[in-house]
């Protein structure tokens, strides 16, 4: 079976007339000796009127050079087996949702699979989502791809390509000579990759959608993003439980990002943000709606520290109890002294150090006031107390799975925070009796962003595994593993539509793109150069005799000439 990894170069085959062309615009004149010149004028007039086409054995290897070497381009593949497998990875991120105004992206990927599934034996699958997965395994059934491709669901948050690609090539590889085809369906457009053929399906849709939804406290944070030229109107609506709690009309600039912040009275539950007055252009629906959520708090604390309980009674929706069993009361988040992380129970907590005997007093050098929990917290000028250091002694390095929220001046941390499998923990390095941080409005506003962060419901974003296994790729509330959570998309990168835009259209898709020859092709190519070293060590010998006379120049053949008589001469 012979097929054509890149079938445009045989377009090359159009050439072979404009060499034929060439070949008697080159044409070398012979002179020879005569007795007379009027006989060969005769014969010529004769030879115009009766002109044949007489090929030559230097028109011959020019015409099979250049044929040879259009098959070459084209990347032919033969197998005496049958036509080569294909693993094609199908981009599964949001974008690939879209409805631009070339057609849905989904369905010219679909397309573009059952085009290339046609030209292959056996195909496999791999959906290029947030997770590699392998959609179909190597099939021959024409009818369990087109399942697969019906059945198959875009509108992950990002899509990891690179793993994709390393999966199907992990499928594709064997022996040179059963090794399988990959083929990467997408819209975005990333840099050519050596021995995938890429079939781009992005367009010029328009889209504006919601980038960012936050929940705090009696306040929400939504953020719009746009791809469209010029400025867009839209209007942004919070509901919950179909009640209206907010709305306002949002200018989005031009390709840019525009953001509003409205006061509303949410103790739990899930809110919903929506765009309304979308224009009828809008491509992606995945991103017009967004979902977060909160729950009322009990929070345990084991000791009385006035001013932490005084901090946490402060917050609105937040039950604080005051227990010596604080370790094992069942509660959203406990509160300890004098506990360490590796000690502490699994859950969400605050962690507080028991008071020193000779504390070290040093100011706040330094915090990350990119941090959510940090928003608003103002620690210029706080003085910590902290365990004496030797002199000259090293400062420790951090430890792994520690994110430093804000150091000493002497660059030792002061709080720190941690996220893993075990719960969140929010780590104080400094005893709150022995700083004034909690007699400054930046600790009540510290204790009510970290509660803020305990409080709300589990987000997950689209494209992760639900309890059935299959990605999530639709906004709203879910189960995952027991426990509610809101799934958005929530993505700039999204949301501005991969693929999209002038500046990608200008770009020119790579249709004469040529990857790595194939074995025949190699063949090929070194034939042609074999060829064309025939073809130029003729014509240096002057061949243009017809194919079957012999090669070579006329031996004693002189240049003719008329003398003033008209008469005949040799030079």
């Amino acid at each position: 079976m012979l097929s054509f990894g890149a079938p445009a170069f045989l377009w090359l085959l159009a050439a072979l007339p404009l060499v034929v062309l060439l070949h008697f615009l080159r044409a070398r004149t012979r002179r020879l000796d005569v007795s007379a010149l009027f006989l060969w004028q005769q014969a010529r007039e004769v030879a115009e009127r009766r002109r044949r086409f007489s090929p030559t054995w230097s028109l011959l290897l020019q015409l099979l050079a250049v044929t040879l070497a259009a098959l070459a381009l084209a990347q032919p593949d033969l197998r005496l087996e049958g036509p080569p497998d294909l693993v094609v990875v199908v981009d599964a991120s949001a974008s690939m949702a879209a409805l631009d105004p070339e057609g849905a992206r989904l369905e010219r990927a679909r397309e573009a699979v059952r085009s290339l599934a046609a030209e292959a034996g056996g195909v496999a699958l791999v959906r290029a989502g947030a997770e590699p997965r392998l959609a179909l395994p190597f099939t021959r059934d024409r009818a369990a791809v087109e399942e697969a491709l019906d059945g198959l669901a875009v509108g992950d948050r990002s899509a990891d390509l690179e793993r994709a690609l390393a999966l199907a090539r992990d499928l594709a590889r064997g022996d040179e000579a059963e090794r399988a085809r990959v083929a990467l369906v997408s819209d975005d457009p990333g840099p050519a990759r050596e021995g995938v053929t890429r079939v781009d399906v992005g367009g010029s849709g328009e889209n504006i959608g919601i980038v960012g939804f936050d929940l705090g406290i009696q306040q929400a944070f939504v953020a719009v993003a746009s791809n469209a030229v010029g400025p867009r109107s839209v209007g942004v609506e919070l509901r919950q439980d179909g009640a209206l709690l907010a709305s306002t009309e949002l200018l989005v600039p031009s390709g840019q990002l525009a953001s509003v912040t409205f006061p509303i009275d949410v103790a739990s539950g899930v809110v919903e943000a929506r765009l309304t007055g979308l224009p009828a252009s809008d491509a992606l629906a995945l991103d017009d709606v967004a979902y977060a959520g909160q729950r009322p708090l009990t929070v345990v604390v084991d000791s009385d520290v006035d001013s932490v309980l005084r901090a946490l009674r402060a917050v609105p929706g937040v039950e604080t109890r005051l227990t010596g069993l604080a370790r094992t009361a069942p509660a959203d988040v406990r509160v300890l002294t004098g506990v360490e992380p590796d000690d502490a129970p699994a859950g969400d907590l605050i962690l507080l150090p028991a008071p020193l005997e000779r504390p070290e007093y040093v100011g706040i050098g330094s915090w990350d006031r990119t941090d959510a929990l940090l928003r608003f917290v103002d620690l210029r000028e706080v003085v910590v107390g902290l365990p004496p250091r030797a002199d000259g002694a090293e400062l420790p390095p951090d430890e792994p799975g520690w994110v430093v929220l804000a150091r000493a001046t002497d660059l030792r941390p002061v709080l720190r925070w941690r996220d893993d499998q075990r719960g969140r923990v929010l780590q104080f390095m400094v005893p709150p009796s022995q700083t004034d941080l909690v007699f400054r409005p930046a600790f009540p506003t510290l204790m009510a962003n970290v509660l803020d962060r305990f409080r709300g419901a589990a987000r997950v974003p689209l494209g992760s595994a639900g309890d059935d296994g299959a990605p999530i790729t639709t906004p709203g509330p879910a189960e995952v593993g027991g426990r509610s959570v809101t799934a958005s998309l929530l993505s700039i990168a999204q949301t501005r539509l991969p693929g999209a835009g002038p500046d990608d259209l200008e770009q020119p898709s790579p249709l004469l793109a040529v990857e790595r020859p194939t074995p025949f092709a190699a063949w090929l190519l070194a034939l042609v150069a074999v060829l064309l070293l025939a073809e130029w060590w003729l014509w240096s010998r002057g061949a243009g005799v017809a194919v079957g006379r012999p090669v070579g120049r006329v031996p004693g053949a002189r240049r003719g000439t008329r003398d003033a008589g008209g008469r005949a001469t040799t030079a």
